[in-house]
């Protein structure tokens, strides 16, 4: 056991390769010999490469570090191994466990050779730990897309190719605190001066327990019913405030654009069961050259809450006052669905955020009702006045939804809207997801506008090429279009994760993407080939 500590101790002098007859520099009738010949053939110790022990050298603490990790390795391998010399490598491991970590020595090395329980097992975890989790506060996201288009017909035009980059950064600062921005790069490939890198959506967000504050990209919600301030997201500060009181004081927030307006509003509950919930609000409106304000109340009636009512009463007053206000009723009567709406909003009532159009009295019902497990329909109607009377909105719509599966989105939808005032219908259809064959799949919409007497019809068709290939093809009328007919081919192929090569050719331009019913539109006659590989990460 002497020897072994020993050893230990006169180790702080030396490093690498063991041979038979060991250093060159070590005579045989050198105190030391024995012990250095023992432990450089266990591979313990090594010298140099030119066959020299170094005895007389200083070593740092990597290098006796290495030297402890290789004992370790060689009473790992050993059936059995003195407590004492254990104990020795234990005490060694603790205070090297950065330097271990660092050479690769696992928790499960110092398991085998030190016994499970050993405090150098927690040291080594704990450096180890902290080694995983240097880069883990940062998180980085995002994506790259290089793009090429080409025209060809009816004349060939100029290749284009583009791209984009968007990197998400966000950093976990501690328990409590998060930043982050993206940056976005555009045409890098065109060269200098053509490219564009812009800096968005910064934030820096702090969340306590009774404090919250974000400065930079927010999206507060909707305030009551959106009287003053309807939910959108903008660049500013937003900061929240619960009181943890005995006597509630309700909740506090404050939030800006702070070129445009400031809001604050105060929510808190009324009623033995804090059944009825309040708002008070009050905003400066830079913008709108004004003051804003209101009062909202929420709460349910019935037996089993079936109805949610939410009323909203606000002011503003820039060159005059005026006056605005809300009213939303939801109910359901067993499978029937109702929702009810109704407002009255003066003329000069224009809060910058205000969800409410100036100047108009009006409402609607929206009606929702299961005819059979498959089928839904809904129903609704819609009526707006300005203040003086004069009817501005009045249309009827009627929407059936049949589900055929919903495992695979499989459905077909018929929708029909009328416009009262303009004696004009608008006819929509569709049935998406029906499946052909063993790796086919159609889709397709039609819709029909009266009187105009103009269609517009679409039909796709997916299939799996393989397990990491899809190819679409799609088709188009538009009797009213920039050409009677569309049509696109596209190809995708996932290169590998989070990898894909798209090419396709599109002849007769469609405003929407492949497979995206949206406008109906052929707006354009060229033909063109496109290519776009994309990644994220």
């Amino acid at each position: 056991m002497k020897k072994l500590v020993l050893v230990l101790v006169l180790v702080l002098a030396f490093t690498l390769p063991v041979l038979a007859n060991p250093f060159v520099d070590v005579p045989l009738n050198h105190w030391a010999y024995d012990s250095v010949q023992s432990l450089a053939a266990k591979g313990v110790i090594v010298g140099y490469p030119d066959g020299t022990f170094g005895g007389g050298k200083t070593m740092t603490r990597y290098e006796f570090a290495e030297a402890v990790a290789k004992a370790l390795a060689y009473v790992e391998g050993m059936d059995f191994a003195a407590a004492e010399d254990v104990a020795i490598l234990e005490k060694l491991a603790i205070e090297f466990a950065d330097e271990l970590a660092s050479l690769g020595v696992t928790v499960a090395d110092l398991e085998a050779a030190l016994g499970a329980n050993s405090e150098a097992i927690a040291a080594l975890e704990t450096t180890v730990a902290k080694l995983d989790t240097f880069f883990e506060p940062v998180v980085i996201t995002g994506d790259f897309t290089a793009s090429y288009s080409k025209v060809v017909y009816p004349t060939v035009g100029v290749a284009t190719l583009s791209d984009e980059t968007n990197i998400n950064i966000e950093a976990t600062i501690n328990d409590q605190t998060t930043a982050g921005i993206t940056v976005t790069a555009t045409d890098v490939l065109s060269g200098a001066p053509a490219y564009a890198v812009a800096w968005s959506d910064f934030f820096i967000d702090y969340q306590g327990a009774d404090l919250q504050l974000r400065v930079g990209n927010v999206e507060p919600a909707t305030i009551g019913l959106g009287l003053v301030f309807d939910s959108d997201d903008f660049d500013g500060f937003l900061a929240t405030w619960v009181w943890d009181t005995e006597n509630d004081l309700g909740d506090w927030t404050l939030f800006g654009d702070v070129e445009d307006y400031y809001t604050a509003n105060v929510g808190f509950a009324l009623g033995g069961e804090d059944e009825v919930a309040v708002g008070v609000t009050g905003s400066y409106d830079v913008l709108a050259s004004g003051y804003a304000g209101s009062l909202d109340l929420a709460f349910a009636l019935g037996d089993e809450d079936e109805t949610a009512i939410a009323v909203e009463a606000g002011v503003f007053y820039g060159t005059a006052l005026t006056y605005a206000g809300a009213l939303t009723i939801d109910s359901s009567l067993d499978d029937l669905g109702l929702a009810i709406d109704a407002h009255y909003v003066q003329a000069g009532f224009v809060p910058t955020m205000s969800g409410f159009t100036a100047d108009r009295f009006g409402g609607g019902i929206e009606a929702t009702y299961p005819l059979t497990d498959e089928l839904g329909a809904t129903l609704t109607w819609t009526y707006d006045m300005d203040t003086a009377m004069a009817v501005q909105t009045h249309t009827a719509e009627v929407d059936l939804l049949y589900t055929v599966d919903a495992d695979t989105s499989e459905t077909a939808n018929l929708n029909v809207t009328y416009n009262v005032l303009t004696a004009a219908a608008v006819v929509y259809a569709d049935y998406l997801n029906y499946p052909l064959a063993d790796d086919y799949v159609l889709s397709g919409a039609v819709q029909y506008d009266y009187p105009a007497g103009t269609y517009a019809g679409v039909a796709t068709i997916e299939y799996a090429l393989a397990e990491d290939m899809d190819l679409t093809v799609e088709g188009r009328v538009d009797s009213d279009g920039a050409a009677f007919w569309s049509a696109e081919v596209q190809l995708i192929y996932a290169l590998a994760e989070n990898t894909d090569l798209t090419v396709g050719f599109e002849m007769n331009d469609w405003d929407d993407d492949i497979n995206d019913y949206g406008d109906m539109v052929i707006s354009g006659t060229a033909g063109t080939l496109t290519a776009e590989l994309a990644v994220s990460f």
